[in-house]
């Protein structure tokens, strides 16, 4: 609120008691005021210089006279002592009259005539009314008549009918009260309690005007607040229920054109009131002098009333102009609703003001005494009839904001106990009036039945007071479930999410609210983030960004309701947010004394207004969330110093991997043509030292040393034909051929010519002798690589060279020995296909002597950083091209990759890279689209402290920096201790699990995300809420419910689950074969195998 309007509060609310003040005394004043029945006008005749002044009597309602009786058109010349010059003298002996002493003589015997006996002019007559002499004269006889009026209080039927209206207005007025008092920022709540304000003073006032006139003090309050009706009534309906164009875009000056004619009206009342009540307090002229003066300021004072009589005509057509217009613009059905009451109030009372304003043109005295009473009084009867409906039905005012449930409550208790007490009173009143009529036996059993009465009574309250506190405290029941859901939750130490989805859900289960929101603040800033949501909300936004002024006006009021302003400048930035979110209520969540969020309401589902029970039950549940959201911080701030430690460990493993990288690269550029020792494991072009491949390594070392067949698995791309190589390099045979087959690539008839050779014209363009490749092997090594492949026939031949290391060339009967060591190699599950009859047993266990299952990339990510770099010098020699670095988002999605096509994939990616690489640097944007797509996880493992990778050459000051004492402090746990002599020189590197790590830990919390989120998704779609809206990748759409957590098929699924998921990938990638394997993680060749297996090849 700001300074400029802190006065308005407190003025309106002293203008408001002040007001009430006036009526109360107003009504006594009238209730108890002298009335000799004699009506008169303010002005009625001029007057004429030397003739007897009089005023002229217009109506004699209920009089009571003794001697010639007053009629309507007799002039008054005198009442009692007090000789009349103008209607003001009347009015003032009247106000004497009422504390008038009797004067002595002046007692008079019941029924006796004042006339006759001679008495004073003012007597008073024994167990009767007051009499006083009046004198006046008739006109159509010429005569002066003497008569002595009975003195009588204000007929009933006027004071009634002022009660009864005073009764209507005084409820509306307070329910203006108590909504301006509680909502001092809502300007046109302000307005409505002006309306009020004035309207009740002015027509508790205008009701009896002859009867207050003659007291200043009460005359001059009425007259001031009879001018302002017309001004502020238009003022409120130029601004509700939104503001009208004139006072919207001209504000400052609609208000000074239309309240200029009422302050200048008012101005001049003022001073022809000073100027008449300066001329009745002067002394030492006579009454017709003073009449003479006074004339022309009361003839002014008329005309006044009259004229402006006509422009209040023309408020009042104004109002109903901007009725009319609010109901054709506001969009908001409650507010339509209400303006629909109002209007047809306005309408209604058109007829009656009509009436009124005709017959003061008509009439001026019928007017003037009180003809336009009963007309005005139903024109703001039909009024507050739509006021209270719109604030009963349609929350004019917001009255449930105003109103409290527990101030309802108490009425009706104490409405309760009231009646009965009147009952039982009334029933006390009419055994006392009974008993002098009844005798002893009758007042025995009246008194039991009187007792069984009240008894039936008391019995009735005790059971409204039940349903009264049964409708009124039935959250109690349903608040102890959410408190021990809260509960549960704090002990839990859930995250900020679940907490708030928690709350928002209670609030829609307690308190009824369509929806509800969530929003927490982020650190101290004036930013806020959305992290629950129930209900459909049509504007939501993720992360709004606020000013300093909607964080303190929301941490000073903590709870504000949405109210209808004037105009958007005069609303504060809280309301202007509620309007925008389309919601009702604002609530802040609090921890440790700062504003850390605020709970958003939108309408409640009964269409009403959130009561103070409702904001009292927001209090308690935003303590115990703020609570739980400390815990939370706290678990939370844990886990992040824990995970931060973590990262700092992986981030030394990984600079104790680069310290030996560089190393063995030193070692490499020390002796760059030293030959392997015999009695060294010969790698070849195996790159890696993961503790994955040095197991394998580890058996072929001991493999190689024997002519024990070798089966070798593993996925495509993974290098078994270079582990068949280091086979045959550190075995005996090594000085003998290494004869490799690509057994898939050859057809059945020409397999067989290719392992057995043929002579000349054994079938159709055999022209000559040719030795199969086992005689070429003889001596050495024989690689059957995808040994799957071969059909049943070849594998009978096959079975009988590998049992008797014998076999005849195709078209030759003779047989031929070979000396030849097999080593086989396949990516299929031989075992299965055994099952399926595609794979001969025999030969199976014949192969299957020695078994090496060569793991894929994805499961040696150690090796990673050693392959990177050997595979980019290697492209960069190839090339041409001096590319030596990687940056850290294309590093960090070559490791978050899963690399279905293993190392052949990788060779392919970095020389792709550098080949599209235009500096010395491979970015991201080299690498092919599908590693793109792993920016995002890219650079969340950038900022965990992922380095560049350089591949250059290491300077010799460089080289004697890193000492062998340094690597050996920096070094914690070897990858293996036992005595295997498999060298780190051929890479000679070590390298770090850490990567591995953070992969896995990345992708556990993605899974454990993506769980979260779908079991969310699914809580608030089974309750009717809409989630929050998050991004889903294809990878995890496809693998959400089939894949474990490697990324690969599971390995007890389903036939029916895999052809969903051969299916579904398929779909996601649009029929591209290729790159649905790649998103499975599969090789082509796997893929398109199972495709045929389940027939969705075409």
């Amino acid at each position: 609120m700001s300074a400029a309007r802190r006065w308005v509060r407190p003025v309106l609310a002293a203008l408001g008691g002040c007001s009430l003040v006036y009526c109360m005394i107003a009504l006594v004043y009238v209730a108890t005021a002298p009335d000799v029945r004699l009506r008169c006008l303010l002005v009625d005749k001029p007057l004429q210089p030397g003739k007897l002044t009089s005023i002229i009597i217009r109506k004699t309602p209920g009089i009571e006279f003794k001697g010639p009786r007053p009629q309507p058109g007799d002039e008054l010349l005198r009442i009692g002592e007090q000789r009349l010059g103008t209607s003001l003298d009347f009015f003032r002996y009247m106000d004497w009259l009422r504390t008038a002493p009797t004067p002595p003589g002046g007692r008079m015997l019941a029924g006796g005539d004042p006339l006759e006996q001679q008495l004073p002019k003012l007597v008073q007559e024994e167990g009767g009314p007051r009499w006083v002499e009046i004198e006046f004269y008739r006109p159509e006889d010429d005569k002066v008549y003497v008569a002595s009026l009975a003195v009588q209080g204000v007929p009933l039927d006027e004071i009634g009918l002022t009660l009864v209206w005073f009764l209507f207005q005084l409820a509306i007025f307070s329910v203006s009260a108590i909504a301006f008092w509680r909502r001092p920022f809502d300007h046109p709540a302000q307005l409505f309690f002006s309306m009020c304000l004035v309207t009740i003073s002015a027509f508790v006032g205008g009701f009896h005007w002859w009867v207050i006139a003659g007291n200043p003090w009460l005359n001059l309050p009425f007259a001031i607040t009879a001018i302002m009706v017309p001004v502020v009534t238009f003022h409120f309906f130029l601004i509700y229920p939104r503001p009208k164009p004139p006072i919207d875009r001209y504000s400052f000056e609609t208000l000074v054109g239309i309240y200029a004619i009422p302050i200048a009206a008012l101005v001049l009342f003022l001073l022809a009131e000073w100027s008449i009540w300066w001329l009745m307090a002067t002394t030492g002229i006579s009454v017709e002098a003073r009449a003479l003066q006074m004339f022309g300021w009361l003839v002014a004072l008329k005309n006044g009333v009259y004229i402006y009589v006509s422009i209040a005509a023309f408020y009042f057509a104004g109002i109903i102009a901007a009725l009319v217009h609010g109901f054709w613009t506001t969009r908001n059905p409650v507010e339509r609703n209400q303006v629909k009451w109002i209007l047809w109030a306005g309408l209604i009372a058109t007829l009656l003001i009509g009436y009124t304003l005709l017959l003061a043109g008509v009439s001026r005295a019928d007017f003037a005494l009180g003809g336009g009473r009963w007309p005005m009084f139903f024109a703001s009867l039909v009024f507050m009839l739509a006021y209270a409906v719109g604030i009963s039905r349609f929350k004019l005012m917001l009255v449930d904001q105003v109103v409290s449930r527990g101030m309802l409550y108490y009425v009706l208790s104490f409405g309760t106990t009231l009646v009965v007490s009147i009952a039982i009173a009334m029933t006390a009143v009419a055994a006392v009036s009974w008993r002098e009529q009844l005798t002893s036996p009758q007042l025995v059993v009246v008194a039991a039945i009187l007792v069984v009465t009240v008894g039936m009574f008391l019995w009735a309250r005790d059971v409204w007071q039940r349903l009264v506190d049964r409708r009124f405290f039935r959250e109690k029941y349903q608040l102890d479930k959410v408190l021990q859901r809260m509960n549960r939750a704090v002990g839990q130490l859930a995250d900020a999410e679940s907490l708030a989805q928690r709350m928002a859900g209670s609030c829609q289960d307690v308190i009824q609210a369509e929806r509800a929101a969530i929003y927490l603040r982020e650190g101290r800033s004036t930013n806020f983030r959305l992290i629950a949501a129930e209900g459909v909300w049509p504007n939501v936004s993720m992360q709004i960004s606020t000013s300093a002024d909607f964080v303190m006006t929301l941490a000073a009021a903590t709870t504000l309701q949405a109210v209808p302003a004037a105009s958007r400048d005069s609303m504060n930035p809280v309301q202007s947010f509620l309007r925008d979110l389309q919601a009702e209520l604002i609530h802040a969540l609090e921890v440790e004394g700062e504003l850390s969020g605020f709970v958003v309401l939108g309408p409640r589902q009964t269409n009403g207004v959130y009561s103070a029970e409702d904001i009292t039950f927001l209090t308690a549940m935003g303590q115990i969330t703020g609570v739980a959201l400390h815990c939370a911080k706290v678990h939370k701030d844990l886990s992040r110093l824990n995970e931060e430690l973590r990262l700092k460990v992986d981030r030394i493993e990984q600079q104790k991997q680069q310290i030996l990288m560089l190393q063995a690269e030193i070692n490499e550029s020390q002796e760059p043509d030293s030959p392997t020792p015999a009695t060294e494991f010969d790698r070849g072009m195996i790159r890696g030292s993961s503790q994955a491949l040095m197991e394998v390594l580890e058996v072929v070392r001991k493999a190689a040393a024997s002519d024990s067949s070798v089966l070798i698995t593993g996925e495509s791309g993974t290098g078994k034909e270079l582990l068949a190589q280091a086979i045959h390099a550190n075995s005996p045979r090594r000085d003998g051929p290494l004869v490799i087959v690509h057994c898939a690539a050859l057809s059945t008839g020409l397999l067989e010519s290719e392992l057995f050779g043929h002579v000349k014209g054994s079938f159709t363009g055999a022209y000559a002798d040719k030795p199969g490749r086992f005689e070429l092997a003889n001596g050495g090594t024989l690689f059957l690589d995808e040994i799957g492949e071969i059909p049943l026939e070849t594998q009978v031949k096959l079975l009988r060279v590998l049992q008797q290391r014998t076999f005849e060339r195709v078209g030759s009967s003779e047989t031929l020995r070979c000396d030849v060591r097999v080593v086989a190699a396949t990516h299929k599950n031989l075992e299965q296909a055994i099952r399926d009859s595609r794979f001969r047993e025999d030969l199976y266990y014949r192969l299957n002597v020695v078994h090496i299952a060569l793991p894929a990339l994805r499961e040696r990510k150690d090796d990673l950083y050693e392959l990177f770099r050997h595979f980019l010098k290697q492209a960069a020699s190839k090339t041409g091209k001096r590319v030596f670095r990687i940056d850290e988002s294309a590093l960090a999605a070559l490791l978050a990759y899963q690399w279905p096509g293993n190392i052949r994939e990788l060779e392919n990616v970095i020389e792709r890279a550098v080949v599209l690489s235009e500096s010395n640097t491979v970015t991201l944007a080299d690498l092919p689209p599908a590693l793109r797509r792993l920016e995002t996880s890219a650079i969340r493992r950038t900022e965990s402290g992922l380095q560049p990778l350089v591949v250059e050459s290491v300077s010799s000051a460089e080289v004697a920096a890193v000492s062998e004492e340094q690597v050996a402090a920096r070094h914690v746990a070897p990858l293996d201790s036992s005595p295997v002599s498999v060298p780190p020189a051929s890479s000679g590197k070590s390298f770090t699990n850490s990567t591995k790590t953070i992969t896995d830990r990345a992708d556990s919390q993605s899974q454990a995300t993506t769980s979260h989120e779908k079991s969310s998704a699914s809580r608030s779609k089974g309750r009717g809420r809409k989630p929050l809206p998050r991004s889903l990748s294809v990878n995890e759409t496809v693998w959400e419910a089939a894949s474990n957590e490697t990324g690969r098929f599971a390995s007890d699924m389903s036939e029916s689950e895999e052809r969903q998921l051969l299916m579904k990938a398929l779909e996601q990638c649009q029929g591209n074969k290729a790159e649905a394997a790649r998103m499975l993680g599969l090789p082509r060749s796997t893929y398109f195998s199972k495709l045929k297996k389940y027939r969705l090849a075409n």
